[in-house]
């Protein structure tokens, strides 16, 4: 079925397992961790791997979170539903407000990010052009419905795990054929892990490619397009998380022992994956790579632009956007179309913003949200259950509280530009909904259309 009982279009339940998984893989982009690479590797003297490790221990934690909570919730909303179920309305409505704004700014940094690219490769086309023709390619996936975006999705991700297969093979035949060795000293540096400022080294690193793993979260927001969404979400979610998380490990692991000094030797930060992988492989892999990450940025941003949407139309069909426009499901292909309008016309300020600034209100809204998601369970499962078992407090008490600390610890560890950004994100959500709710005083799950 297609419509409720009030004939009002609805959501459809078209992804299996193995599109849920393809979903997550290709929001998060297989090669994310290249993004950061010469930074996280010049900050951390060479312990990348290391970092990964940190980051994949604490979204672990998260990702255990997000498996409970969509379990207890099955519905679209993700974090929002979760905190507001749990909480009461407003929580839930600052906590939707938080993750949003990764998933808003996450296709513009995409936009951005490719376009610089393609300008160095096709430098007679404007950057713009490309904005432009990015955004039109995404907004056009999501409005013809989920089943189409889950097929380039699934084409992008194959691509990208051709690419790294390969990387793979030839990093192994780098080692191998210039003597190098496979041990320690690639993952912990004695030396050098004091000079970048040890554990608080770490943690910065860790801070900074948390960005990396953003994604496997927006497989909770498709709830009510999933089927056997109590089954498949939390399975697709655990999986993408812990195996994204170990290949950064073990590739990062790969790439420090094919070039021990490449921390203190790429030419250029931002760019040096670039350079890693012409080091590694060959100047035609680190056009491949070029090509692979561009189309990996656009299915990322799908999927983006799709778990926004259907986070903006949980909160719109709750009254605390204008129904009429958020809460709006298109008849024909059963997307929130207005919203992925939205999403697409938000895609524009690629043009005006920086790298910098998008990157600093992701990592914020993404810490933040996740943050709530782990203390949603503590709410829902402990705080909640008056027959508490001794399971329920390493289940529903010790793991989410590990998971809020590290989020939370990782959330102040961001630059300063990053908390600046954020909160005053955070001060514009709590405006609003003092606006809406009349100063607290009226429920939030009034509709603003009347």
């Amino acid at each position: 079925m297609s419509e409720n009982t009030n004939g009002e279009a609805r959501l459809v339940r078209v992804l299996g397992l193995r599109s849920l998984l393809f979903y997550g893989i290709a929001f998060i982009i297989p090669l994310a961790f290249f993004t950061t690479y010469g930074i996280v590797t010049n900050a951390t003297h060479g312990h990348v791997s290391m970092t990964y490790v940190v980051a994949t221990l604490c979204m672990v934690f998260t990702a255990y979170s997000y498996c409970r909570m969509s379990k207890a919730f099955p519905q679209s909303g993700s974090v929002y539903a979760y905190a507001t179920n749990t909480f009461n309305p407003y929580i839930g409505f600052i906590a939707g407000w938080t993750i949003v704004l990764g998933y808003m700014f996450l296709p513009m940094l995409n936009y951005l990010a490719s376009a610089i690219f393609m300008v160095v490769a096709l430098p007679s086309v404007p950057l713009w052009v490309w904005v432009i023709i990015f955004t039109i390619i995404v907004t056009g996936m999501n409005l013809l419905g989920i089943k189409v975006a889950d097929i380039f999705n699934n084409v992008v991700v194959v691509i990208q795990l051709i690419f790294l297969v390969i990387l793979l093979i030839m990093t192994i035949r780098f080692i191998a054929g210039n003597g190098l060795a496979l041990d320690m000293k690639a993952f912990y540096n004695s030396e050098e892990f004091h000079a970048m400022g040890g554990v608080s080294g770490i943690a910065g690193g860790a801070a900074i490619v948390c960005l990396a793993y953003l994604g496997f979260d927006g497989i909770a927001a498709l709830g009510e397009e999933a089927v056997n969404p109590e089954k498949n979400v939390p399975k697709a979610i655990m999986i993408c998380c812990a195996g994204i998380g170990c290949m950064y490990i073990v590739f990062t692991y790969l790439l420090q022992a094919a070039w021990p000094t490449a921390w203190n030797e790429i030419q250029d930060i931002d760019g040096g994956a670039v350079e890693v992988i012409a080091h590694v492989a060959n100047q035609g892999m680190a056009y491949f790579f070029t090509a692979c990450y561009v189309i990996g940025c656009i299915a990322a941003s799908i999927s983006a632009v799709a778990s926004a949407s259907r986070v903006l139309y949980n909160m719109g069909r709750d009254g605390l956007l204008p129904k009429k426009c958020f809460g709006y499901i298109n008849p024909r292909f059963h997307v929130p179309s207005y919203n992925i309008l939205i999403m697409g016309a938000f895609g524009l300020t690629a043009l005006f913003f920086s790298l910098e600034i998008a990157s600093c209100l992701i990592n914020f809204g993404a810490l933040l949200g996740f943050t709530f998601v782990n203390l949603s369970v503590i709410g829902h499962y402990f705080v909640k259950n008056p027959n508490k078992t001794v399971g329920d407090y390493f289940r529903h008490l010790l793991i989410p509280l590990v998971g809020a600390a590290y989020t939370m610890y990782m959330l102040i560890n961001l630059n300063g530009t990053s908390l600046i950004y954020g909160v005053i994100w955070l001060a514009l959500g709590i405006v609003w909904l003092a606006v809406v709710t009349k100063g607290f005083k009226k429920s939030v799950t009034m509709n603003l259309d009347e």
